[in-house]
């Protein structure tokens, strides 16, 4: 009993748990010499997929990726991605409370 918002809520909290574990591995690694920071994009593939209609991904299929970065971890920026990341989980979890309550007064007939 799928619907597309609740599709692409489910790999949006997804995305931002592989981000919040690739954010841990860069602050736990920031001294590490030679270590490479680990990023998980999600945003940009899902605007991508919503602008490119010959894309034949629809946007509730976006995924979060992992990648690689050349360059080490900065303590800031990554304490600023942890908090952005926060924001966008307690953003989502908003959302799909909206949605289950919604769910629930349509079984039920009633709402909370």
């Amino acid at each position: 009993m799928e619907n597309a918002k609740f599709n692409l809520l489910r790999r949006a909290m997804s995305a931002y748990v592989q981000r919040r574990r690739a954010l841990s591995s860069n602050l736990s690694n920031i001294d590490t010499p030679g270590y490479e920071r680990l990023s998980v994009t999600f945003e940009e593939e899902l605007q991508e997929a919503r602008r490119s209609t010959a894309d034949l991904r629809r946007p509730e299929a976006v995924e979060g990726r992992l990648e690689v970065g050349d360059e080490p971890p900065v303590l800031e920026d990554e304490l600023m991605s942890l908090a952005d990341t926060q924001m966008r989980t307690q953003l989502a979890t908003r959302a799909l409370r909206e949605h289950f309550g919604l769910m629930r007064t349509g079984i039920t007939g009633r709402a909370g």
